[in-house]
């Protein structure tokens, strides 16, 4: 009995060593950060949303034993947003109707508990703290279906003070869909990153009226591969958000290519930003290192 007491005793102070390993570490990676927002000088840039997608995809398809990989996702996530928040201003506006906790969980969620964050009744009011600097994201509902009035369309602007598309919750499905949970896309005037798997959004003006099948076919033509279309009439314009796969800048040849082959039926087309794609049920449930080839 004394001796299995002994080898517990040893096996405990392996722990507390490992603990102390793993705070060094820490405190480490926390002075590193505070090194790269001191060269940054606390300008927007120092959100980096793929960034973080592509240290997550990396930890979890690399990942061993027993220890769930969604508790990976979740320490990573307070970490990062802990970091990002030394580098510069951190502050959250979600949107959040009366009586609904969804989107506030998921920006929880996702951008950590100590993170400031102000609910917002209405999508416009997200969108006004983001351009306005009161917040440096916005956490709004993913479109689905056609809406008279919705959000994205103020997307759809010139100027460095608009928002885009960097980032979408959940970034990790944890459990199997069932129709009723909340997505959301997240906001900022951080500039999109490309990673390994992204999807962008496009906001395509359109001269004419066009179907969403000729919209697609000419969307195909020029290079793009066309996921999911929402439109909208917005001033007498008819506007569309296009989601595609793959990265878009706003520099894109395709978007030049793309009404050039439209024939006149496209008025504008512009990225509006995008997003990682979030590890997938399958990425998240399987054995060690399971992660789906890219």
């Amino acid at each position: 009995m004394q001796g299995e007491e002994k080898s517990l005793a040893q096996l405990r102070k392996q722990i507390d060593d490992i603990d102390d390993q793993i705070h060094d570490l820490l405190m480490q990676r926390t002075e590193v950060a505070g090194k790269i927002g001191a060269r940054k000088g606390g300008g927007g840039g120092h959100m980096r949303p793929g960034r973080e997608a592509t240290v997550l995809r990396r930890l979890v398809a690399r990942h061993r034993g027993a220890l769930p990989k969604a508790l990976i996702v979740r320490v990573w996530r307070e970490i990062f947003s802990a970091n990002t928040a030394l580098q510069g201003p951190l502050a959250v506006a979600v949107y959040a109707p009366e009586g609904t906790f969804g989107y506030r969980n998921l920006a929880r969620d996702h951008f950590g508990w100590r993170t400031p964050m102000t609910a917002f009744r209405s999508a416009a009011q997200v969108l006004e703290a983001v351009r306005d600097g009161k917040a440096s994201v916005g956490v709004l509902p993913v479109p689905h279906g056609d809406e008279t009035e919705p959000w994205w369309r103020n997307l759809a602007r010139d100027g460095d003070g608009v928002p885009r598309i960097i980032a979408r919750l959940p970034f990790a499905v944890i459990d199997a869909p069932r129709g009723d949970g909340p997505e959301a896309l997240a906001i900022g005037l951080a500039a999109p990153e490309q990673t390994d798997l992204d999807h962008s959004y496009l906001a395509v003006e359109t001269a004419e009226v066009i179907s969403r099948s000729q919209l697609k076919e000419t969307l195909t033509a020029a290079g793009l591969d066309g996921l999911d279309i929402h439109a909208c009439d917005d001033g007498g314009r008819s506007l569309h958000l296009v989601e595609v796969e793959g990265f878009v800048a706003a520099d894109d040849a395709r978007l030049t290519q793309l009404l050039e082959m439209s024939e006149g039926r496209l008025a504008r087309a512009r990225s509006v930003g995008g997003f990682a794609v979030p590890l997938s049920l399958e990425e998240m449930s399987g054995g060690a290192g399971s992660g789906a080839k890219r």
